[in-house]
C-alpha cells in the first residue's frame, strides 16, 4: 500500500528544532493528529499551529492564554473580571459574552475531548505534549462543530519504561513553581497484555501583580479592601494515565485530570468616568481615576475577592484495531468517553473604587458527558473517518448583581441554568483518484455533518422589592438542526509546493438568553448563525528544506450572526439577537528559516478586513455605526533561537520572541469602544537554557526566562458601564530561573 498522504492542513505556525541541541542541516517535519491520524504538518492541507514539547518550553507555555498573540489571527485573552475564562477569537470570530451559557466560536479539545465552555477553559494541564491550533470551521472530523476553529491540547501518553522529569522554580512577584512527572515500567498480565501509567503533578503560587490598599483619601463612604494585593496565582494540576495495550489490536486508556485555581481578584482599573454624570458621582469616583495608559501598581478595591475555578475529568479511549474489512480496507473502531465537572466562583470589583457602587458574584455548578464513536479507515486511494456523537450538559447559576449598594439599593438575587443535549453525525474521506493526467498530485477530500441541539433554559429573577418591574421567572425549550458540508482539494506542484481549495460551511446553534433582563427579551430566542468559508493556500518548501515559506487567504461570510451587546446599565445583562451578515478577508503569510545549522528564524503575518454587510435593529440596517469586535487588521510574530554553544558540558540555547498586536475593539457599540480601545501593542519575551547537563545517569537543564523584557503597559480588556469604565491590563515584566532533572 502506498503511503498515505494527509488530508486536510494548511499553515503551519511553528516549527520545533531538536530540543537543546543543534538544529541540524534541515528543518524537521512536525507530525500532527487534527485530522484523527498522525500525518505532516507540512503536506496536508488545513490551517493549523502545532507547538511541540521544545516550543512550549521555550515560550514558557502554561495555559491557553500563553499563546495569546503567537498565531496569525489568532488572540486569546482572560475574559474581564476573570483569569479561568478566555475570549478566544480566530480570523475574527469570537464569542465576546463571558457567561456559561453561549456556545463558544472556537473549540477547546484535550485528547479529543471537547471542552464544552470556555468559562473554566483556560487551567493548568500538568502533562501537554503538543497544542494545535486549527483556523476556520471545524465538525466533519471532531465531536462538536465550531465556526472559528479548535484549540486541541494534546497530552503524552505513558511510555512503558521507568522514567520522569522533575521541575522546579522561582521569579519575581514570590513566584514558585513545582513539576514532576513519573513513568512506571510495563506490568506484563500474561495473556491479558500489559499495562503502564504515568502520573504528573504541577504546582504555582505567585503573590499579586497589584496592591490593593485601603482608600487614601479620607471619603466617608468608602469601605476596607477584602485582599491586599490581586492579581495573584495558586493553581494545582494532577494527572493520572494509564493504558492497557490488552492485545495487538485492543487498547485502553484512562485518563484523570484534577485543576484547581484559588486567586484573588483581577484588577479592575477605573479609566474614564462619564462627563455628564447623571447621578452625581464623579465626585466620589474622581480620585481614583487613572489615566488610560498607565498600569497602576496600586488600587484600591473594596469588593475585589476571591476567583476559584476548578474542575475535573474522567476520560475513556478505546481503540480496536478491526484488519482488514473488505472494502473498507484497514479500519480501526475507536470510542471516546467523558464525564466533566466544574465548580467555578468569582466576586469581583466592577467600579474599580472603594466605594460599593457595583460588585458581582458567579457561582457556578456546571458538568458534561460526552460518548464519540469513530470509524478511522484506509485504502489504497482513501482515507475516512465516520463518527457519531453525543454531548448533555448542565448548567445552575447564582449571579446576585449588586448596583449602588452603598446607597441602599437592594442586591438581584438572579438565577438560571439550562440542559442541552446535544447528537451529531459526522464523515470526512479523503479520495485520491489516481487518473493518469493527475499523477497521484491530486486528492479530494468529502465532508459532512448533521447536528440537532435540544436546548432547556429556565431564568428565576426574584423581585427586589415589591412591585419590582424586572421581575420575572420563565422556561423555555428550543431544538436546532443544521448540515454542514465541505470539500478540499489539494494539488501537488512538485516536491517542494503543496496547494489546496477549500470550500467549508460552519453552524453555531442558536438559543435563549439566560441573561435577559426582562421576561420580553427572554420569550424571543436566537436563531442558529451560519458561516461560509473560502480559502486558498500553498505550502513550500526551498534550499534543500532549510527555507519554508506557507501562505493562504480566506474569505468568510457570517449569516444571521448572533450578536451580544452589552447593555452596560444596573442589570448588567446583554441583549442577544441575529443581527444580519458579516464579511471577513484575511490573508496569513508563515516563514521559517535555518540560517545555520545552530539558528533558526521564524517569522508570521497575519491580516483581518471585516465588516458588517447587514446589522438590522429593529427592521433599521445600523451596519454603519457598529464596530467590528475581536479583529486587529494586523498582527505579527518573529522569532529566533540560536544553539549559542555545545560540548561535553551541555548545550547553551538562547531565544528572543516578539509578537505584536494592531489596534482593536472588544465591544459592539462604537460609545463602549471610545473609552476602551485596545491601542497597539508589542510583545518581547525571551529565554536563556543551559541544557544537557550530565548528571550521572540523567540529563538536567536550568534556563533563566523573562515576559515582557520591556514592561510595556498595555490594556487587553475593559468593561462599560456607562457612568464609567475600568480596564484590565496585559501583565507587567516577569522573569524567573527554573532547573529540570530529566532521569
Amino acid at each position: 500500500m502506498r503511503a498515505r498522504k494527509p488530508l486536510s492542513l494548511a499553515i503551519a505556525a511553528c516549527f520545533t528544532a531538536g530540543a537543546g541541541s543543534a538544529f541540524g542541516q534541515a528543518l524537521e517535519e512536525i507530525v500532527v493528529t487534527a485530522q484523527k491520524r498522525e500525518q505532516s504538518l507540512q503536506e496536508a492541507p488545513i490551517s493549523i499551529a502545532a507547538f511541540g514539547e521544545h516550543e512550549l518550553e521555550q515560550q514558557g507555555v502554561k495555559d491557553l492564554t500563553d499563546l495569546g498573540s503567537a498565531v496569525p489571527n489568532v488572540k486569546i485573552t482572560p475574559s474581564p473580571g476573570n483569569s479561568s475564562a478566555a475570549t478566544i477569537a480566530i480570523r475574527g470570530s469570537v464569542t465576546t459574552n463571558p457567561a456559561i451559557q453561549w456556545e463558544p466560536t472556537v473549540g477547546i479539545y484535550m485528547d479529543g475531548v471537547f471542552i464544552a465552555k470556555n468559562v473554566g477553559g483556560v487551567f493548568d494541564v500538568a502533562e501537554l505534549q503538543r497544542v494545535e491550533i486549527l483556523r476556520g470551521p471545524q465538525g466533519t472530523l471532531y465531536g462538536k462543530n465550531t465556526v472559528g476553529g479548535a484549540v486541541n491540547l494534546i497530552t503524552k501518553k505513558p511510555s512503558g519504561q521507568f522514567g520522569g522529569e522533575a521541575r522546579v522554580g522561582g521569579g519575581n512577584y514570590d513566584l514558585v513553581t513545582g513539576y514532576l512527572s513519573v513513568d512506571t515500567p510495563s506490568w506484563d498480565l500474561g495473556g491479558a497484555g500489559q499495562v503502564m501509567a504515568k502520573f504528573t503533578g504541577s504546582y504555582r503560587k505567585r503573590d499579586g501583580f497589584y496592591e490593593n490598599k485601603p482608600d487614601p483619601y479620607g471619603i466617608p463612604l468608602a469601605q476596607a479592601p477584602k485582599v491586599d494585593d490581586l492579581n495573584s496565582l495558586d493553581n494545582t494540576a494532577w494527572r493520572s494515565d494509564i493504558l492497557w495495550d490488552a492485545t495487538e489490536r485492543l487498547s485502553v486508556r484512562w485518563t484523570y485530570d484534577d485543576s484547581e485555581m484559588d486567586l484573588h481578584g483581577t484588577k479592575a482599573q477605573l479609566t474614564w468616568l462619564d462627563p455628564a454624570d447623571p447621578y452625581g458621582i464623579n465626585a466620589l469616583l474622581e480620585p481614583y481615576l487613572v489615566p488610560e495608559t498607565e498600569n497602576a501598581e496600586t488600587v484600591h478595591l473594596d469588593q475585589a475577592n476571591f476567583e476559584h475555578s476548578g474542575s475535573k475529568s474522567h476520560s475513556l479511549f478505546v481503540d480496536y484495531d478491526l484488519g482488514e474489512v473488505g472494502v473498507l480496507g484497514d479500519v480501526t473502531l475507536r470510542y471516546i468517553g467523558n464525564d466533566r465537572d466544574l465548580e467555578w466562583d468569582d466576586f469581583i470589583d466592577i467600579d474599580g473604587s472603594p466605594i460599593d457602587f457595583f460588585h458581582s458574584h458567579r457561582g457556578i455548578a456546571y458538568e458534561q458527558t460526552s460518548h464519540e464513536v469513530q470509524l478511522v479507515g484506509a485504502t489504497d486511494r482513501t482515507d475516512y473517518v465516520v463518527g457519531l456523537y453525543y454531548l448533555e450538559e448542565e448548567a445552575d447559576v447564582y449571579n446576585p448583581i449588586s448596583f449602588f449598594n452603598v446607597f441602599g439599593a437592594p442586591t438581584s438575587h438572579n438565577r438560571y441554568g439550562f440542559l442541552t443535549e446535544s447528537v451529531a453525525a459526522f464523515g470526512q474521506v479523503e479520495w485520491r483518484p489516481g487518473w493518469a493526467w493527475a499523477d497521484e498530485r491530486l486528492a479530494l477530500t468529502f465532508g459532512a455533518r448533521w447536528t440537532e441541539e435540544e436546548k432547556d433554559v429556565w431564568v428565576n429573577h426574584p423581585p427586589r422589592f415589591p412591585g419590582d418591574p424586572s421581575a420575572y421567572e420563565a422556561r423555555d425549550e428550543q431544538t436546532f438542526d443544521n448540515f454542514s458540508p465541505s470539500f478540499v482539494a489539494s494539488w501537488e506542484v512538485n516536491e517542494r509546493i503543496n496547494t489546496y481549495f477549500k470550500l467549508v460551511k460552519g453552524w453555531k446553534s442558536g438559543g435563549i438568553n439566560a441573561e435577559a433582563a426582562t421576561k420580553a427579551t427572554f420569550d424571543v430566542p436566537y436563531e442558529s448563525a451560519e458561516i461560509r468559508s473560502t480559502e486558498l493556500g500553498f505550502k513550500s518548501r526551498w534550499l534543500d528544506s532549510r527555507l519554508q515559506l506557507n501562505g493562504a487567504m480566506f474569505h468568510d461570510v457570517t449569516t444571521d450572526m448572533q450578536m451580544s451587546i452589552f447593555l452596560g446599565d444596573a442589570s448588567a445583562s446583554s441583549i442577544i439577537d441575529n443581527a444580519g451578515e458579516a464579511t471577513v478577508n484575511g490573508v496569513e503569510l508563515e516563514l521559517v528559516a535555518l540560517l545555520h545549522p545552530s539558528l533558526q528564524l521564524t517569522a508570521t503575518y497575519g491580516y483581518l478586513d471585516g465588516g458588517y454587510d447587514e446589522f438590522i435593529i429593529n427592521g433599521v440596517d445600523v451596519k454603519d455605526q457598529k464596530d467590528f469586535a475581536w479583529a486587529p487588521e494586523n498582527s505579527a510574530t518573529v522569532s529566533a533561537e540560536w544553539t549559542v554553544a555545545q560540548g561535553g558540558w551541555g548545550d547553551l540555547t538562547a531565544r528572543l520572541d516578539w509578537q505584536y498586536v494592531d489596534d482593536h475593539v472588544p465591544y459592539i457599540e462604537p460609545h463602549q469602544n471610545e473609552t476602551l480601545q485596545i491601542e497597539a501593542y508589542d510583545i518581547l519575551n525571551g529565554r536563556i537554557t543551559l541544557a544537557n547537563l550530565p548528571i550521572g545517569d540523567s540529563t538536567a537543564k536550568v534556563a533563566l526566562w523573562g515576559k515582557n523584557l520591556t514592561d510595556d503597559e498595555y490594556r487587553i480588556h475593559g468593561i462599560p458601564f456607562g457612568l464609567w469604565s475600568t480596564t484590565y491590563f496585559g501583565d507587567p515584566r516577569t522573569y524567573g530561573l527554573e532547573a529540570t532533572l530529566d532521569f
